[in-house]
This record gives C-alpha cells, structure tokens and sequence, in this order.
C-alpha cells in the first residue's frame, strides 16, 4: 500500500506538474516603465485573462480524468498489492473524486490567480521585447487577423490538450509503471 501512495503521489505531481511548473518567486522587473505599460496594454488587448480563464476550465475539466486514470494504471499495476488491496484502493480512489474536483475547483477559481499570473507574465514580455516590438504586436492582436487568432486559441488549446494527452499519458503510464517496479527491485 504504501508504493500505491507513492504512485499516486507521483502521479499527481507528473499529472500537475504543467499547469504549476516553476512556482518560484519572479525577478524583480527591470523593464522600462513604459514597456511595462505597453505590455499591460498589450496583454489587455490581447484578451490573456479571458483565454486564461478558459484554459484553466479545460484544465480543471481534464485533470480528475487524467489523475483518475493514472492512479488506477499505478493501482492495478502494483506487483506488491493484493486483488483485494487493489480493489479497495480503486474504492478510495473513486470515492476521494468528488473532494479532488472541489479542491480542483477552489484552486483554478481563485479570482487572485489570474492577477497573479497576468503579474508574473508582464516582466518577461516587458524584458523579453522592446516598446517598440510591443506596440507592433498589440497592432497586430488589435488587427482582424489577430482577433481571430485569439477567437481560435482556445479551440486550438483544446484540441491540442487532447493531442498532448493521447501521446503522453501512456507514456507516462509506462514509465511510471517501469518506475514503480525498478523501485521496488522487480
């Protein structure tokens, strides 16, 4: 039981790790002021809160069903559980759900969240491109092309979610499996 726990642990750290990578406190800003603005007006323009929000959703949407499916890969695969241990497992797993979508959802609804992330993401478009690179693509968001480009991004985020899934999830399940048993020495 206890190898079960480290799967699952491992599994919803493998599973959230891209939605929460780099948790680190960002350099302070050495942007020109100016820049810095622009690229407030640049994000704004760019409707980064709304495709946030969105993509958040998606995100809370697909978690408990990728969590649930490596916890049961990580579950049924463990060489050091009893048929019945896994089936009690499975059990806890199923009934712990409904707790992981409320938790999911307290965490991606947190109205501070997108601030914070709109906050974070200023100084590197701020340091990363000049006022004048920044007004060019704020035009260029502003412009029809770019409007539909940003009307299109969540579709393309979906689908390329699903993409991403279907392609690594078994790889992921591979090799957490592979791992669990050179783990335990099997």
């Amino acid at each position: 039981m206890k190898h079960s726990l480290v799967a699952i642990a491992s599994a919803i750290l493998l599973v959230c790790a891209p939605a929460f990578a780099q948790t680190a406190a960002a350099p302070a800003t050495t942007a020109n002021p100016a820049v810095v603005a622009a690229t407030q007006s640049m994000l704004a323009t760019m409707r980064v809160r709304e495709t946030m929000s969105t993509a958040f959703l998606q995100v809370e949407q697909q978690m408990p069903g990728q969590i649930t499916a490596s916890l049961t890969s990580a579950i049924r695969n463990d060489p050091k559980m009893s048929e019945q241990q896994k089936a009690e497992a499975l059990v806890k797993l199923e009934q712990g759900m409904p707790e992981l979508k409320r938790r999911l959802h307290g965490l991606f609804a947190d109205p501070g969240l997108l601030d914070d992330m709109v906050k974070e993401m200023v100084p590197v478009y701020a340091e990363t491109y000049s006022l004048e690179e920044i007004q060019q693509l704020t035009a260029f968001y502003a412009s029809p092309i770019g409007q539909k480009m940003l009307a299109k991004m969540p579709q393309l985020m979906s689908r390329s979610m699903e993409i991403g899934n279907r392609v690594m999830m078994p790889r992921v399940e591979k090799f957490m499996t592979q791992s669990a048993q050179s783990l335990v020495g099997e």
